[in-house]
């Protein structure tokens, strides 16, 4: 069943559904002009629209509060979840974050190193 069938069989849902549309798009409109947060507010809505648009209906300074460390979680629940990365190297990385956070030159590659 797609979205018209959806509607027709749920026509109560039509109005919350146009509400969260509008909602969204309002939530994209108030993206930062600074770079680093219309990056971080991008990269929100690409991880994860329903805490995109629940976090960007909080006040300024606690929305970039919030969108900084729902995505630094976010970035840190990635790799301990990454099964590819064995846990002898993962969790080093994961115990270390904080020491790399602020530099912009670190990076983790999964690729193997040669010797």
């Amino acid at each position: 069943m797609g979205v018209l069938g959806a509607m027709v069989a749920h026509p109560e849902e039509l109005y919350p559904m146009v509400k969260l549309k509008m909602a969204m798009d309002r939530v994209r409109r108030q993206i930062p002009a600074e770079p680093h947060w219309h990056f971080s507010y991008l990269m929100l809505q690409k991880v994860s629209r329903s805490f995109a648009l629940v976090i960007q209906q909080l006040r300024p300074q606690l929305r970039n509060a919030v969108c900084v460390f729902y995505l630094v979680l976010r970035a840190l629940d990635t790799v301990e979840d990454d099964t590819s990365i064995p846990s002898d190297i993962k969790v080093p990385i994961l115990q270390s974050f904080y020491r790399h956070i602020y530099d912009r030159e670190w990076h983790f590659s999964c690729k193997p190193s040669i010797t």
